[in-house]
């Protein structure tokens, strides 16, 4: 087949789904694209579901690749742009409770029963316009319901990681989670300890990055699974968790910086209190599998929020360099979670103000220069060149030569 040249994604999934169905196959897009186009969304990605063998799909799309051999998902590469072909499948018993030991082709409506929630559980011909629902999908998308396939308990025992999606499919779609569905979700909490931290770490990471973050987290606090994956947040008011910082944040908030949203919002009494947040900051790295740039992020961000609390006294230099940093964009964000509107435009023109001149100009004294003058490398060396920028960043004096006689002084008592 000559590849695609198609910029919309849509059109070159349902161009894949005609060459299989002109093969002969059932083919359907499948899954949250058909939820995200019922709901008026634009899909991020689409899903194939067909008929066809792995190795079928790999001989119609000869430069396609299997990405899970084991389950019947083939990543076919038929223009610009891949995206999975999966056969329908059932799945046999999930010993370790993340996937199953074996799985079977089947047909449309068995691969149906399998997925884990209704409104991700249907199919639409793109050729025909058509939805197949097996399982009452459509109406709980209209109702605004997320409902577990089957009995609730036996998809989370399959794979216990479906909770945490529960919650997030929720909040992002700003579902009510069905009242069965959402009692396994309580009574099966404790088996989330039995998932890879990594893989609980990047859903919390979906969760977080999302506008409705504050929704998700709020119920994963009174369904218990929060405390599974992070007991170091001590007691948590499973009917009040109002969350004011995490609901508070822009919607593009990076994931640092709505994780110590969180940590504000959740520890309660500690929140000002540096070597508790240190404590929560090195829990999370250990239980979510953070990198370091993140941990670094979030604990400079927590550390950072009492002086930028205190802007109208903090030390003019101390303010810039705050300001400078690569950071400050978040720890401004932060800071405006708990302020009134006066304050922050206060806050706004004091800024304004001090970015009409370079916030972290080059330095007029270097180490060169604090050694050319006969000081040795030590505890005062580095000491003496951050003062002598301080200085600068204070405008004490305004090219190198006043500097240069600064140091001079600072370094020589005259």
């Amino acid at each position: 087949m000559d590849e695609l040249n198609i910029s919309d994604p849509r059109k070159m999934a349902a161009e894949v789904v005609r060459i299989l169905q002109a093969s002969g196959f059932e083919a359907y897009f499948a899954g949250g694209c058909v939820r995200d186009q019922i709901m008026g969304n634009t899909p991020e990605d689409y899903d194939i579901a067909t008929s066809a063998r792995p190795e079928q799909v790999m001989k119609l799309f000869p430069r396609s690749m299997h990405v899970g051999a084991a389950f019947g998902v083939v990543m076919v590469r038929h223009g610009n742009r891949p995206m999975e072909v999966a056969t329908f499948r059932t799945d046999g018993v999930y010993s370790d409770g993340r996937r199953p030991d074996t799985v079977h082709f089947t047909t449309a409506e068995h691969d149906a029963q399998r997925r884990d929630f209704t409104c991700n559980g249907l199919f639409l011909d793109p050729t025909s316009e058509k939805l197949i629902d097996y399982v009452g999908g459509q109406a709980d998308i209209r109702a605004g319901i997320l409902r577990a396939i089957g009995e609730p308990a036996h998809r989370f025992r399959e794979d216990h990681l479906r909770m945490m999606r529960a919650i997030r499919f929720a909040a992002r779609l700003s579902f009510s989670i069905e009242p069965a569905t959402w009692a396994a979700i309580v009574t099966h909490a404790g088996k989330l300890s039995e998932i890879s931290r990594e893989r609980i770490g990047l859903e919390l990471r979906k969760m977080l990055i999302a506008l409705q973050r504050h929704s998700a987290v709020r119920m994963l606090a009174s369904s218990g699974l929060l405390q599974t994956f992070w007991p170091q947040s001590g007691t948590i008011n499973k009917t009040d968790t109002r969350l004011p910082r995490l609901a508070a944040l822009p919607e593009k908030a990076s994931f640092p910086l709505a994780l110590a949203a969180m940590v504000l919002d959740l520890i309660g009494g500690h929140k000002h209190d540096a070597a508790a947040l240190g404590r929560q900051t090195k829990a999370l790295r250990t239980n979510l599998v953070l990198s370091s740039e993140e941990t670094q992020w979030t604990q400079w961000l927590l550390t950072n929020l009492p002086k930028i609390a205190q802007w109208r006294t903090l030390r003019l230099a101390s303010f810039k360099r705050l300001l400078a940093h690569t950071w400050s964009a978040d720890l401004l964000a932060l800071y405006a979670t708990e302020q009134q509107e006066d304050e922050l435009r206060g806050l706004t023109e004091y800024i304004t103000e001090l970015k009409k001149k370079p916030l972290a100009p080059d330095r007029f004294v270097n180490g060169s220069d604090l050694i050319a003058m006969g000081v040795k490398p030590g505890p005062r060396f580095k000491r003496w060149l951050e003062e002598l920028y301080d200085r600068q960043l204070e405008d004490n004096f305004t090219d190198r030569s006043s500097a240069l006689r600064a140091a001079e002084e600072l370094i020589h008592g005259r």
